[in-house]
């Protein structure tokens, strides 16, 4: 089957990934592996040459069974016998140090099932493995420049352990961001872009996609829907504006500087929709600008709260045993909620239920550093106990 998804060039790898990738984060919430091989094959049978995973990418669902992305990844690729290109896999690792990234990356490598130097292979299957550095931002990219690791990355990408190098940054590192693409150093970068975020784009005071680009890095776009809160925020927000999900992603599709959009899926039918957006018609100028201006008037909502990506607790467990990231997610539709004058009954209904709530919090602020939007998460949960008990 031919696909319906055009390619774009990687920056300067040579190689050409589907505009539209798959982001497989979310593969850990779900309850079987059947259920993520069901998504791994439509995603593969749609011409996707591109899969975005990460070493921390996994949880143990309600069933108490552990889900690892990169597990689920590498079982995907290896029962299928008829690829007829080699698939980019994407995976990233809190590696700043030689130390962290030998065990980091060798273990990334075991769990999806990579083989050989060079020419790499999971299973029959040729595949282009690219490195992440997860998360880059300033004391990160201190650590990386003093620790020896950027000599090491590029050791393992000579043996052809990897086949490119890259990292992934969040809002708020703009500094450390541009530093570390001017080193000449990375062949790929990984940042969030929507229609209600353009800081790093075109609302930056640097419009940092088209800098990477022009420096012919390439460019992934994750967070196009504006991370995994949106399912619940877009039930608040969508009787005030016309922007759904097929335009939230048709807006970074559009965008010129951007190499693939990672975008990620519970199932088959939520990647179907967005194959379907990918294959058709990009948007018009006319329809950009009306879109921009209809999602600022709300934008200012969506700022300095909690997107439920639970990259908190990837490589942090809370000392109180609560269950922080939920509160605060639910304390992001309160708050959006309460501006917007909806009723926020079930969201305090919803919080009496937590076993430990935002008061059992210590302060112990151990949890601060690992939040990615640099949200003071005990303070927040401190906000979110005073609001849901007024």
């Amino acid at each position: 089957m031919k696909s319906l998804i055009k390619r774009r060039e990687l920056g300067n790898t040579g190689l050409y990934v589907s505009e539209l990738s798959f982001g497989a984060m979310n593969l850990r919430k779900l309850e079987t592996e059947e259920e993520a091989l069901d998504i791994l094959n439509y995603v593969l049978d749609q011409g996707v040459n591109l899969i975005d995973t990460a070493r921390a990418y996994s949880a143990t669902n309600s069933q108490g069974r552990l889900m690892e992305s990169e597990v689920l990844v590498g079982k995907g690729l290896k029962n299928r016998n008829d690829l007829k290109e080699p698939i980019v896999i994407v995976t990233k690792g809190h590696s700043y140090t030689p130390e962290e990234l030998e065990e980091n990356l060798f273990t990334s490598r075991t769990k999806l099932g990579v083989e050989g130097k060079g020419d790499l292979k999971i299973g029959n299957n040729a595949v282009i493995l690219v490195y992440l550095f997860h998360g880059l931002n300033e004391e990160r990219w201190a650590t990386m420049q003093n620790s020896g690791v950027l000599k090491k990355v590029q050791e393992y990408k000579r043996e052809g352990i990897v086949n490119f190098i890259g990292f992934s940054s969040h809002y708020g590192d703009t500094v450390e961001i541009k530093k570390a693409v001017d080193t000449g150093l990375f062949d790929v970068v990984e940042l969030p872009y929507n229609i209600f975020n353009r800081s790093l784009g075109e609302d930056g005071e640097l419009n940092l996609l088209k800098y990477i680009h022009d420096k012919e890095i390439g460019l992934i776009n994750m967070k196009a829907f504006n991370g995994n809160i949106m399912p619940a925020i877009y039930n608040v927000i969508k009787d005030f504006i016309s922007i759904d999900y097929p335009t939230m992603l048709n807006f970074c599709l559009t965008n010129p500087y951007i190499s693939t959009v990672d975008a990620g899926a519970m199932n088959v039918e939520q990647f179907a929709q967005d194959v379907k957006v990918a294959a058709g018609p990009r948007l018009t100028q006319e329809e950009i600008t009306k879109f921009k201006q209809e999602a600022d008037k709300i934008s200012s909502l969506l700022e300095n709260i909690c997107r439920d990506c639970l990259h908190c607790v990837e490589k942090f467990q809370c000392s109180a045993g609560i269950d922080f990231p939920a509160i605060m997610a639910l304390y992001s539709r309160y708050t959006v909620s309460e501006k917007l004058g909806r009723d926020v009954t079930e969201f305090k209904e919803r919080y009496k239920e937590f076993a430990l709530n935002a008061s059992d919090c210590i302060q112990c602020g151990q949890c601060v550093p690992w939040c990615e939007y640099k949200l003071n998460i005990p303070e927040v949960l401190r906000e979110a106990h005073q609001a849901f008990i007024k």
